[in-house]
């Protein structure tokens, strides 16, 4: 019975073929498509009648050439796109489909010399200078845009800029993209890809105020696009404006059409939610990015540390710790080690605030971190020292223990005959020259061991008013 159906099918179409006749390639390239796609045992035996009806129409010989591409038969693809070309070898059409069919075959070289014959033959065919502009992109992006500037002089309709701007996205060249974009005068007139590449690039460049302009623009039109809403949502976020931060998610996520939610989605809530300190609604979301999430472990360890800094927010510090700790590596990095000594410092800080006693518990936790970070990274050990002093500092705010004492002599024995002093190493010594005459005149009554230690401090803080008073004295 299939085979009296089919047979019957085939019947019908090709029967249906005469009356269509060549002046209607649209209809027989839309129909043998169809043919194609449905892989019908008897899918051969149509082809073979619509190509008799039609082997000397190059424009249908490439819709069957290119029906077979869809299907990634390549073979077949081949076949009717050199039977085009061997019925009109100037055929630009047919030229496009054997670029496509080599970059099928991951062949960009011979893509491109195939699309090159379809701009010599047919320079007002966009397709060409298009797709070679595209196979062009990652060798030499600048090559793809100057094809299109080539299309330029042959179809000044053509919307070469925005074309220009999505080689250079797609290259990942988003300061070129954002050139290029930027030359379309009206922004709604672009595809809504290239409306959404502009938008996107201009984000990761830091331009979050344009990139909210272009969606905002474009939201005009079409006020439902899930893209423009999630790119405004994210921009809103980093900017930390928290009302239309909520207010764009809420677009994202109820009023948004055909909306496929990612794990970035939630993780961006969750920071919004937790910049408005809805902290039990922004753990929600980051569970919820963490579900989606599950397997990428790059996403996963940045969230433990966003659900670590809402707890850090709800004084639940065992939660923060707990999070803190799951989001770090086998082996745990010089920050990450940092991270957690200063969630131990915050809540001693929070404790001493709420005249907590066990504040110097907490803050000895940090310090044991410290001193295995001096141990296990030797190269940062003049700033282990230095947060080791700041931490027993707190331990003795009036340094009448010296605990912090030891720390900073260290520091300037490293420090103290250095004469190009890099980054936070002039801090670190200005720290330790001040904690040392501070503490020579308060505690050891030594005033010529602290003008000492003013003078040292005057050298890389000249303007330095306690130095100057202790000088005086």
């Amino acid at each position: 019975m299939k085979a009296i159906k089919y047979l019957m099918m085939s019947a019908l179409l090709v029967s249906s073929a005469p009356a269509m006749a060549q002046n209607n390639n649209k209809a027989i390239i839309d129909n043998v498509t169809k043919i194609i796609a449905s892989k019908a045992p008897n899918t051969e035996d149509q082809v073979k009648e619509i190509f008799k009806a039609n082997k000397k129409n190059p424009e249908v010989l490439v819709g069957i050439g290119q029906a077979y591409l869809n299907v990634k038969d390549t073979a077949n693809a081949t076949k009717y796109a050199e039977l085009a070309l061997k019925r009109d070898n100037k055929y630009a059409k047919a030229w496009i489909l054997k670029g496509d069919i080599s970059v099928m075959k991951d062949d960009g070289g011979e893509a491109a010399q195939n699309y090159q014959n379809a701009m010599y033959f047919d320079p007002k065919e966009p397709d060409g200078y298009y797709k070679y502009a595209l196979v062009q992109r990652g060798v030499n992006p600048q090559a793809a845009v100057d094809a299109l500037e080539q299309l330029r002089q042959n179809r000044p309709d053509f919307p070469v800029d925005a074309y220009s701007g999505r080689i250079f996205y797609n290259a990942g060249k988003f300061e070129d993209a954002v050139k290029a974009y930027a030359k379309v005068s009206n922004l709604t007139s672009m595809e809504d890809q290239d409306i959404t590449n502009y938008a996107i690039s201009n984000w990761l460049l830091g331009s979050r105020d344009k990139a909210v302009s272009i969606c905002q623009t474009a939201l005009s039109k079409n006020p439902r696009k899930a893209a423009w809403n999630r790119v405004a949502f994210y921009c809103y976020t980093d900017m930390k404006n928290t009302d239309q931060a909520l207010a764009y998610a809420d677009k994202l996520f109820n009023q948004s059409d055909s909306a496929h939610f990612t794990g970035e989605d939630y993780t961006y809530y969750g920071t919004a939610l937790k910049l408005a300190k809805k902290y039990d609604e922004a753990v929600n979301a980051y569970e919820k990015a963490l579900d989606i999430n599950k397997g990428n472990e790059k996403q996963t360890k940045l969230i433990y540390g966003n659900l670590s800094e809402v707890f850090m927010e709800k004084q639940d510090f065992d939660k923060a710790v707990e999070y803190l700790k799951k989001s770090f590596g086998a082996e745990p990095t010089f920050d990450e080690y940092y991270q957690l000594a200063d969630i131990y410092s915050r809540v001693g800080d929070a404790m001493v605030k709420a005249k907590d006693t066990r504040a110097n518990d907490t803050y000895s936790k940090a310090i044991d971190i410290y001193k295995s970070m001096k141990d296990k990274f030797p190269k940062y050990k003049t700033t282990c020292n230095y947060l080791l002093a700041d931490t027993y500092g707190k331990m003795d705010p009036e340094s009448k223990q010296g605990l912090a004492k030891p720390f900073y002599e260290e520091i300037i024995n490293t420090l103290g005959s250095v004469t190009d002093l890099q980054g936070g190493e002039k801090q670190m010594l200005n720290a330790a020259y001040f904690y040392m005459m501070v503490y020579a005149i308060n505690v050891k009554k030594d005033l010529a061991s602290a003008k000492n230690y003013a003078q040292k401090l005057q050298t890389i803080d000249p303007d330095n008013e306690y130095a100057k008073q202790v000088l005086g004295m």
